[in-house]
């Protein structure tokens, strides 16, 4: 369900875990790697951060 979130150009929100972690990042979506299971995504400053699909606990 949250796959289809995020295949569209909105601006979405995610929060998940890091080291133990919780952390919440904003963007939008560049890149969806499902081979990799990796979410990238682009914030307001242009910045690309990578994120493991499993590690994803919400996203709105």
């Amino acid at each position: 369900m949250f796959l289809k979130n995020l295949a569209m150009k909105k601006l979405v929100t995610i929060v998940y875990d890091k080291n133990g972690i919780v952390q919440t990042m904003k963007g939008r979506v560049y890149c969806l790697n499902l081979r990799e299971q990796i979410l990238s995504l682009k914030d307001e400053q242009q910045k690309i951060s990578s994120i493991s699909l499993s590690s994803i606990r919400e996203v709105y």
